[in-house]
């Protein structure tokens, strides 16, 4: 069975960012399903290019394994359609269906968008090189009893620091615009995921390794900051 190393698509993002690559509008970013209520979502990319483009659209099943993230194909879901074009200042809607409700309260997939681009053209002994863009968005399914518990706690290593966050609830966590900090040192962290049943680690940069207590904030999924004072043994 394949699997795709998540960090290892994200490499791929061309600009490091779904938000940096202006040439393409996507909405929303994230999508949610209840299964109660529906079994079906959409995205729109919209292409603000001067050049058609064309991408082709997979639906894959994202788990965590030993803190990481892992993608794998599934047969859960169908994804329309699976290769577009979209013409310069036009839009194109990505429709993605579930085959049956999930079992368990909580599913999580991610929608990767995968730029098609055609073989670089030699002018004037000059290899010209087009950015190829893959988008990764993320979906979750569920039931209104899923909730998340996540504990957070700091652990020094040899040579080194992290943070656990550990998920026990039925529910996904997120973490957005994650800042740690120490004394007069903070430092931007980005996102963070925790999917249900699972233990994510975030290694502390070198500037922090010495302090022996973090502040920790950053907003969760329903919006509302979250503060938390941390020792680190």
């Amino acid at each position: 069975m394949r699997k795709f190393s998540f960090l290892a698509l994200l490499l791929l993002l061309s600009f490091g960012s779904l938000a940096s690559a202006a040439k393409f509008v996507l909405s929303p970013v994230t999508m949610s399903l209840n299964p109660a209520e529906a079994l079906s979502t959409s995205t729109t990319l919209t292409n603000g290019d001067t050049v058609p483009v064309e991408f082709t659209a997979e639906l894959l099943l994202w788990t965590q394994e030993n803190g990481k993230d892992v993608l794998v194909p599934t047969r859960d879901a169908v994804v329309s359609p699976m290769r577009f074009k979209v013409a310069p200042g036009k839009s194109q809607v990505i429709r993605l269906a579930l085959r049956n409700a999930p079992r368990n309260p909580s599913a999580t997939y991610r929608l990767i968008l995968r730029q098609q681009l055609n073989a670089p053209v030699a002018t004037d002994q000059k290899m010209t090189i087009t950015p190829r863009y893959v988008f990764s968005l993320p979906l979750f399914v569920e039931r209104p009893e899923a909730r998340a518990q996540v504990s957070l706690t700091a652990q020094r290593l040899p040579g080194g620091a992290q943070l656990v966050f550990s998920n026990s609830g039925t529910g996904y966590a997120v973490y957005r615009s994650v800042v740690v900090g120490a004394t007069e040192k903070s430092v931007p962290l980005g996102n963070v995921y925790v999917l249900p049943g699972s233990t994510v680690t975030l290694p502390l940069p070198p500037e922090l390794l010495g302090a022996s207590t973090l502040n920790f904030s950053g907003v969760d999924a329903a919006a509302q900051e979250m503060k938390v004072t941390l020792h680190v043994p």
